[in-house]
């Protein structure tokens, strides 16, 4: 099957999502990042969807830049900035070569939230993100990211299947875990109103699981510093039944 990454998903990702605490994220990255005195004036934010966590960021006060690679979203979020009347810049790009967008190597901090990096499949690609996100940092810049766990797939999505009704749409969002490779794949079905009859998507998403341990290790590769690891929303050490975990690392002042 096609894997479509967030188009006719894209759509009705909000209703889906509206749960998320967008401002409460953010509250907390900012607090990640002055608890080891990384600025966080201008951020760059990749895998940025539809805007949920950088316009709450711009919001605050930060001067933030967006890239995600699905159009959908990027459109999406585009329209959300217009009617709030809020300053964002949005790039179509990729999260391990985003170098090629020209942008600006002077970023305070990069984020990369809700389990994004997960959806980077091959752990060359990941390290290449890290080097990308070295590469457009200030020196004493941060990088803030989340990961899903083991833990998370298996409790919360392996084996199940989830379904909504909307006004204007419907999905049904199927779950199986392969815990040999790590790999849970997501089939969702779209059914979405178009020209007065519903129409039919399926995109499949697929999300890898990565060993802190490794993760720890490519950082390092790429020149970064690490400040602390912690579990799900917290700024506590992360304990075995842990759903998200965030890292917060940074790079040195006057690099070498």
């Amino acid at each position: 099957m096609e894997e479509i990454v967030y188009s006719a998903f894209a759509e009705i990702y909000d209703q889906v999502m509206r749960d998320v605490d967008y401002g409460s994220w953010a509250r907390h990255i900012l607090r990640l990042a002055q608890k080891f005195d990384i600025p966080s004036r201008k951020i760059l934010e990749l895998a940025c969807g539809t805007g949920g966590h950088a316009l709450q960021l711009s919001r605050m006060g930060c001067d933030v830049i967006g890239v995600d690679r699905s159009a959908t979203m990027l459109r999406i979020a585009g329209e959300k900035r217009n009617d709030a009347d809020i300053q964002l810049d949005l790039h179509q790009g990729e999260m391990d070569s985003f170098s090629s967008l020209g942008l600006e190597r002077d970023f305070d901090l990069a984020i990369c939230l809700y389990d994004s990096l997960n959806y980077i499949l091959e752990e060359e690609k990941i390290e290449r993100c890290f080097r990308e996100v070295y590469a457009h940092l200030r020196g004493g810049g941060g990088f803030i990211f989340d990961v899903t766990t083991e833990y998370n797939l298996l409790q919360n999505f392996s084996g199940y299947t989830f379904a909504e009704n909307f006004e204007n749409a419907s999905y049904i969002w199927e779950n199986d875990y392969d815990i040999i490779n790590k790999i849970c794949s997501s089939k969702v079905t779209v059914f979405y109103l178009s020209n007065g009859h519903f129409e039919k998507q399926v995109e499949v998403h697929r999300q890898r699981v990565y060993p802190t341990s490794l993760l720890l290790d490519l950082l390092k590769q790429a020149g970064f510093e690490l400040c602390g690891y912690y579990h799900d929303l917290s700024e506590k050490p992360v304990k075995r039944e842990c759903e998200r975990i965030h890292f917060v690392c940074r790079k040195a002042k006057h690099p070498s």
